[in-house]
């Protein structure tokens, strides 16, 4: 009973805010409609061990994901939109160079063991933008994108994105995936290194936190758009980090690794 009443609170917020959202149409109402969203998944977020506080929490997430995809998908001109004060309330956006490809990440509160992150993907197609919602369960692996690169070749333009991710108090990860907007559907599964084996459309490495816990800052993945180089950090056996790095060259088609 109390899932089906959950359900039907959750259908009805969906519809309150569709009907709401499609009367704002100016950047300065969208990103206030928004903000006032955010601080309450925000807010809910600080008080979830109180009594209902989660189930407030999930419906502001919700909701918030929802009126997000719903504005970026409605409105081109998002994509350009710099959210400031959402940005403050530590709404993540990574945007590419070319202005085409845009990540939107946040930070649910509702992880038990560490952060749990959703995410929408925008792109352009034409004059027009879509949005995909990116929602993992609680417990799997969540990530942030804190930065896209851009690389042109063979008339094509792929996006390097950069993901972090926060697995435990002990263990992180960060990858990079290639993204590309073929025939008007963002492709996620892009083929980019090509290994002995395999040929992948990213790479990630987890290592542990305590490794880099007295490092004033320490070494993530980069890539060199002038060299064509992806550099990611070297983790040894043990998953400690280190200041080395592993170097991946393009050859005209894909990243190679280069021999030490």
């Amino acid at each position: 009973m109390k899932a089906f009443k959950l359900i039907v609170v959750l259908c009805c917020c969906l519809v309150t805010a569709k009907v709401s959202a499609q009367n704002i149409s100016s950047p300065q109402a969208i990103e206030a409609d928004l903000l006032r969203i955010f601080n309450r998944v925000n807010y809910y977020g600080n008080h979830k061990k109180e009594w209902k506080a989660v189930d407030s929490l999930k419906k502001m997430n919700s909701m918030f994901a929802y009126k997000l995809k719903y504005y970026t998908s409605k409105y081109p001109f998002t994509i350009d939109l710099k959210f400031t004060s959402l940005v403050k309330e530590r709404l993540v956006i990574a945007t590419s160079a070319d202005g085409q490809f845009r990540t939107y990440s946040w930070d649910t509160r509702l992880g038990t063991t560490g952060y749990d992150f959703d995410n929408i993907l925008q792109y352009k197609v034409g004059g027009q933008t879509l949005s995909l919602l990116k929602m993992d369960a609680p417990g799997k692996e969540a990530y942030w994108f804190p930065k896209i690169y851009t690389l042109v070749a063979n008339n094509k333009t792929v996006y390097l994105a950069v993901y972090n991710s926060i697995l435990s108090a002990t263990k992180a990860g960060q990858g990079i995936r290639a993204y590309a907007i073929e025939k008007g559907v963002l492709n996620g599964r892009v083929p980019m290194v090509k290994t002995p084996t395999a040929v992948l459309s990213r790479l990630y490495y987890e290592y542990s936190l305590q490794s880099v816990a007295d490092w004033d800052t320490f070494p993530s993945i980069t890539f060199d758009s002038k060299a064509k180089v992806i550099l990611t950090p070297l983790v040894d056996y043990k998953g400690n980090m280190t200041r080395k790095f592993i170097t991946y060259r393009f050859n005209g088609q894909f990243f190679e690794k280069v021999k030490s």
